[in-house]
């Protein structure tokens, strides 16, 4: 008699979660897709690592970034900047955010790091497109990796 209930109280609630429009996953956003950035040595050498770059559409996080190095200084400490610019040659910078994340290479020569954006901390921007880099720095401060000049729509 008890699974009786049960079972009509899971149908219950999952009745009224489709009719209220409740859903237990997010939603990615619908302009702008998750999307990966090498990150290249400023010396001109090989790729060493990854910018991932997902926008979520959600109420509490409007985007998250990943970062991860590879074949790097062990023990090193990395900051990742992020700078935007309004032209596509990214010369004419609108907005810099400095400090985005700190990492610290493994042993292995393997470093990561993340950043969240909420809402609010875009809402006052203009909804237009945007050409991104993202700079990492090595201890010294120098510019030691970065993205090519990417487009990203802001919506």
């Amino acid at each position: 008699m008890l699974r009786k209930h049960a079972r009509r109280s899971v149908v219950a609630l999952g009745t009224a979660a489709l009719i209220l429009g409740w859903s237990p996953t997010a939603h990615a956003d619908q302009v702008f897709h998750t999307t990966q950035y090498p990150l290249s040595s400023v010396a001109g050498e090989s790729t060493h690592g990854w910018v991932i770059d997902v926008h979520t559409e959600g109420p509490r996080i409007y985007a998250q970034e990943r970062y991860l190095l590879r074949d790097v200084d062990p023990g090193q400490t990395y900051v990742v900047n992020l700078y935007a610019y309004s032209d596509l040659d990214c010369g004419d910078i609108v907005v810099a955010v400095p400090g985005m994340a700190t990492m610290t290479a493994n042993a292995s020569g393997n470093a990561h790091g993340a950043a969240t954006f909420v809402p609010a901390a875009v809402e006052d921007l203009p909804r237009t497109t945007y050409y991104l880099r993202w700079q990492v720095t090595d201890g010294s401060g120098a510019a030691a990796y970065q993205t090519d000049c990417v487009a990203v729509a802001l919506d």
